[in-house]
């Protein structure tokens, strides 16, 4: 896969960060791309996935903390944007936590992406859905 464009951008503060990729990847008509952004979040839900139950543990920030790092990737599921992304977030004790981001309220969000040429398909790995790296 080749990078096509690289997109920069913010999201507007008190928005849904997630929500806010996925809109922006759809105004843009992107369907295949990987995301790295920093800034800060307050109120964010992070998950942590259990292999043993199939599902994600749950954890609530409810504090203002740095978007110290955001990586993930964009693709489709049944031709609807989907956005994976994990995030290390700096609370004001200088302690961090990290997983994937379920939802989170945007303070500050400066947002990179590479888009890719083509599609990123995802396929079932178990109770996941992760890029189909055969395609």
């Amino acid at each position: 896969m080749k990078i096509k464009h690289v997109h920069v951008a913010r999201i507007p503060e008190d928005s849904d960060l997630v929500e806010g990729i996925i809109r922006y990847c759809v105004k843009k008509g992107i369907k295949c791309g990987s995301v790295n952004v920093i800034g800060a979040l307050k109120n964010a839900e992070l998950g942590f996935f259990n292999k043993e139950s199939g599902e994600y543990e749950r954890k609530s920030v409810n504090d203002q903390c740095e978007l110290l790092s955001g990586v993930g990737n964009i693709s489709n599921i049944e031709e609807k944007t989907f956005l994976h992304l994990h995030v290390v977030l700096g609370k004001s004790d200088f302690s961090v936590t990290g997983g994937h981001l379920i939802h989170g309220k945007v303070y500050v969000a400066e947002v990179i992406i590479h888009e890719y040429d083509g599609k990123c398909p995802r396929m079932k790995h178990g109770a996941l859905n992760l890029w189909d790296a055969e395609r």
